[in-house]
């Protein structure tokens, strides 16, 4: 055996992801198996196009790339009106902006930018860069 199939069933539920880890197959088909024994139970009935199936190679690393921790921050756009944008944490306590599609309405802080933050009753607003 060089691979195993893994069948999950996830769906977004008050924005956020909801993942249920069925179960590990030897066999696409046996993956395909339990979805036909399961899409008529409680739960899986109502969101049964939310399976799915994924091959993994074994001995083999599936996630090489690191990863990121992701928060929603604060900025002043170019109306001089707090923004909502996505930004990286960072080891150091600071944030880096990650806003693709909106950033040419931004103003001093902009994609890219690290910013140190402040916390104002539970949100954050990006005061200077870092």
């Amino acid at each position: 055996m060089k691979s195993v199939y893994i069948l999950q069933h996830s769906y977004e539920l008050e924005d956020a992801e909801e993942t249920k880890l069925i179960g590990v197959y030897t066999s696409k088909s046996h993956a395909e198996s339990a979805i036909e024994r399961l899409k008529t139970k409680p739960g899986f009935c109502n969101k049964p196009e939310d399976f799915t199936i994924d091959e993994y190679i074994l001995n083999q690393d599936s996630w090489e790339e690191g990863f990121s921790t992701m928060t929603t921050i604060q900025v002043k756009n170019k109306d001089n009106e707090w923004q909502s944008v996505e930004a990286e944490i960072m080891n150091d306590g600071n944030y880096q902006i990650i806003e693709l599609y909106q950033n040419d309405l931004l103003d001093q802080f902009k994609h890219l930018d690290i910013v140190k933050c402040e916390n104002r009753n539970g949100i954050l607003y990006a005061i200077k860069k870092a």
